[in-house]
């Protein structure tokens, strides 16, 4: 599996304090200055570069849209950055061979067009610049840019404390999600294949969309949410019992599912090894679940605009 230990001991980049599921490394890369993100769970990496240029009239997106080596890759831009992200090759090999392909197109490019790298705001570069920690993220700013990006987020979070929150909308998302996570609980059962991994799967998905569609997230909403997921959790479980014991009496009797589905609450409460079995089977998901779900609350809770915080990494002068 790939793994990024080569950014620390080929490239000397420095690595960061993980947030969530991210992992974070800084440093300069052919003398620009960049952050790495590295999601394992979504298998995607990320490159901010540090580029600017004054009164440039090509975007750096039409610069690199058309390289080769990026084709499959996402290319963004803000304020004086350009970000590369791309899916993670399996293999260490191939991925160690991706992320120097993609280095090498974008920082030949940004020579040959006359970016310069700095601040991530503005491109300023004196020796005030410093990774700065802001809420789930990483830049590099020099204090000026820093104090710009404090006014900012103090009108972040005033927006974010007035917000409205969307309740119902979130909502109907979690009961999507958890319908899902329903039928891919059983088709993981019926495959005999990582059923656990379902209910991490069902928070960190439910989180996101609650959060995407109701535009904050409230301690109330993520109770609610923690019942409906609890629930979906137990229907699922049964019903890949009652797919289990189906297959079981289908070798001697002439049934339907349906009809194994009415009677499986009764079998599993009178058979005390079934019973065992099918409450241990709660107990471990019902674990995995309570476990996921304190990670991605926190994460997402801490991640909201109004609880972010402006800091110095070390207070390391670049």
């Amino acid at each position: 599996m790939a793994n990024f230990k080569f950014l620390e001991t080929e490239y000397q980049l420095k690595k960061l304090k993980p947030k969530y599921n991210n992992f974070w490394y800084a440093g300069k890369l052919k003398g620009y200055w960049c952050i790495v993100t590295v999601n394992f769970y979504e298998k995607m990496c990320s490159i901010t570069i540090g580029a600017h240029k004054e009164d440039t009239h090509k975007s750096l997106i039409e610069i690199l849209k058309d390289e080769p080596n990026l084709k499959k890759a996402k290319i963004t831009t803000e304020d004086a950055t350009v970000t590369i992200s791309y899916k993670i090759p399996f293999f260490t090999s191939s991925n160690r061979k991706k992320f120097d392909e993609i280095i090498e197109t974008v920082i030949s490019n940004l020579k040959r067009n006359g970016f310069s790298t700095g601040g991530f705001l503005d491109g300023t570069n004196d020796s005030t610049l410093s990774i700065v920690e802001i809420g789930q993220k990483y830049y590099y700013l020099t204090d000026s840019e820093c104090k710009k990006k404090s006014e900012d987020l103090e009108l972040k979070k005033e927006e974010n404390i007035n917000k409205k929150e969307n309740f119902i909308l979130g909502i109907l998302g979690v009961i999507g999600v958890a319908v899902i996570g329903i039928i891919a609980y059983v088709l993981a059962g019926m495959a005999g294949r990582y059923e656990w991994a379902i209910p991490a799967f069902l928070t960190a998905m439910s989180f996101t969309v609650y959060k995407h569609l109701a535009g904050k997230i409230s301690v109330i909403s993520a109770f609610i949410i923690f019942i409906l997921l609890a629930i979906s959790l137990f229907i699922a479980t049964f019903l890949e019992y009652a797919w289990r014991l189906y297959r079981i009496y289908k070798e001697e009797y002439i049934v339907t599912f349906m009809e194994v589905l009415k009677d499986a609450p009764q079998i599993i409460l009178e058979n005390p090894e079934i019973k065992s079995v099918f409450t241990k089977d709660l107990l471990i998901n019902g674990g995995i679940l309570i476990l996921g779900f304190i990670i991605a609350f926190i994460s997402a809770y801490k991640s909201e605009d109004r609880f972010a915080k402006i800091k110095k990494v070390n207070d390391n002068k670049m």
